[in-house]
C-alpha cells in the first residue's frame, strides 16, 4: 500500500510539475509575442517619424531651389542668393 501511495503522489506531482512548466512556456510564449508587437509598434513609429523627417528635409531643399531660380529670372546676384537659400555658389550655377 505504501508503494501504491508513493506513486499516486509521484504522478500527481508529475502531473502539477507538468502543467506548471506548460504555464510557464505559455506565458514565455505571450510574452515573446507582445515584446514582438511592441517591437514593431515602435519600429512603425521610428519609420514614420523618419519618412515625416526626410519629406520635410525635401521639401525645403525644393523651397530653396525654387527661390534660387526665382532670384536668378529676377537678376539678383549670385552671392545675394547664397545668402538668402544657403546654397553654394556651385549648386545655384547649375539649376
Amino acid at each position: 500500500m505504501y508503494d501504491y501511495m508513493s506513486l499516486k503522489a509521484f504522478d500527481e506531482i508529475n502531473v502539477i510539475r507538468t502543467a506548471e512548466k506548460k504555464a510557464e512556456a505559455k506565458g514565455m510564449e505571450k510574452g515573446i509575442e507582445k515584446g514582438i508587437e511592441k517591437g514593431i509598434e515602435k519600429g512603425i513609429e521610428k519609420g514614420i517619424e523618419k519618412g515625416i523627417e526626410k519629406g520635410m528635409e525635401k521639401g525645403m531643399e525644393k523651397e530653396k531651389i525654387e527661390i534660387a531660380l526665382k532670384s536668378l529670372k529676377q537678376g539678383l546676384d549670385i552671392e545675394v542668393i547664397q545668402s538668402i537659400t544657403g546654397l553654394t555658389e556651385q549648386e545655384i550655377k547649375n539649376l
